[in-house]
C-alpha cells in the first residue's frame, strides 16, 4: 500500500518528535498530533524553524489521525489504554504502529514495566485494536539518535505483530530510513522481550553514558 501521510499519536515527547523528523525527512507528510493542539501546533512551528522545507503539521490527535496511511503511538504509557479506548474506533482498518515501551525504576535499574492486564504494551495495543493492522517497532531507538537529524542512524528495527502483512508494511517505512535494517521479529508475544531489552539499554546508557541500540548478528 503506498503510503503518503503518517500521524503520530502522542507526537510532543522525544520519541514522537524524533519518529516525526525522520519520517518527515523520508519524504512522508507528517502529523504530529497531542491531546492539545495547540501545543502540537508549537512544537511544529519550531521543528519547522530548525529544519525548513519538512512536509510537518500539528493537531489534536483524533485530528491528526483523520487521512493518515499509517498512525504512530507513541504515547506515554500511563496514558495509553485511556487514549486507545478513545481512538478505537476511528483506528478500525488502519495501520498502527505501537512503539511504547512501559517502563519503571525500581532499586537505581530500569525494568519493563508492562500496563495492567497485559505483558507488553504491544500485546495491549493490539488487544485493544482488534480491528486494527498492529506491529510494534522502533521500541529500542532511542529517542536522542531520532532526534539528531544530522546524523545517520545505527542499528536494527525489531519488529513484531501477529498479522503478517503489517509486519511487512512496517518494514518498507523502515527502509526509507538511511542505514536502519528491519528485522521480523515475528508474532506480538515477542514485545515482551523487545521491550524488556530496552529496559536494559537504558541501564547501559547511564551506567557508560552512551547511547545504545542493537543490531542482530548472523542474519542474511
Amino acid at each position: 500500500m503506498p503510503i503518503a501521510r503518517l500521524a503520530i499519536v502522542g507526537g510532543t515527547g522525544p520519541q514522537g518528535r524524533g519518529l516525526a523528523l525522520r519520517f518527515a525527512t523520508a519524504g512522508l507528510a507528517v502529523v504530529v498530533g497531542s491531546r492539545e493542539r495547540a501545543k502540537a501546533e508549537g512544537l511544529v512551528d519550531a521543528m519547522r524553524g530548525a529544519h525548513p522545507g519538512l512536509d510537518l503539521r500539528g493537531d489534536e490527535n483524533g485530528a491528526a489521525i483523520a487521512g493518515a496511511d499509517v498512525v504512530v503511538l507513541a504515547l506515554a504509557p500511563e496514558g495509553l489504554a485511556a487514549t486507545l479506548e478513545t481512538l478505537r474506533d476511528r483506528l478500525t482498518g488502519r495501520l498502527v504502529i505501537d512503539v511504547v515501551v512501559p517502563l519503571a525504576l525500581r532499586d537505581g535499574l530500569a525494568v519493563h514495566a508492562p500496563p495492567a492486564g497485559a505483558a507488553s504494551a504491544g500485546e495491549l495495543v493490539q488487544a485493544t485494536l482488534a480491528r486494527s493492522r498492529v506491529a510494534g517497532a522502533f521500541k529500542t531507538i532511542p529517542a536522542s539518535q531520532l532526534l539528531a537529524v544530522d546524523r545517520p542512524l545505527d542499528g536494527d528495527v525489531l519488529i513484531c505483530g501477529d498479522d503478517a502483512a503489517a509486519r511487512a508494511e512496517v518494514a518498507a517505512l523502515v527502509a526509507r530510513i538511511p542505514a536502519l535494517r528491519a528485522v521480523d521479529a515475528g508474532p506480538m508475544g515477542n514485545a515482551r522481550a523487545i521491550e524488556g531489552i530496552t529496559a536494559l539499554l537504558v541501564n547501559l546508557n547511564r551506567a557508560h553514558r552512551a547511547h545504545t541500540s542493537i543490531r542482530v548478528l548472523g542474519l542474511d
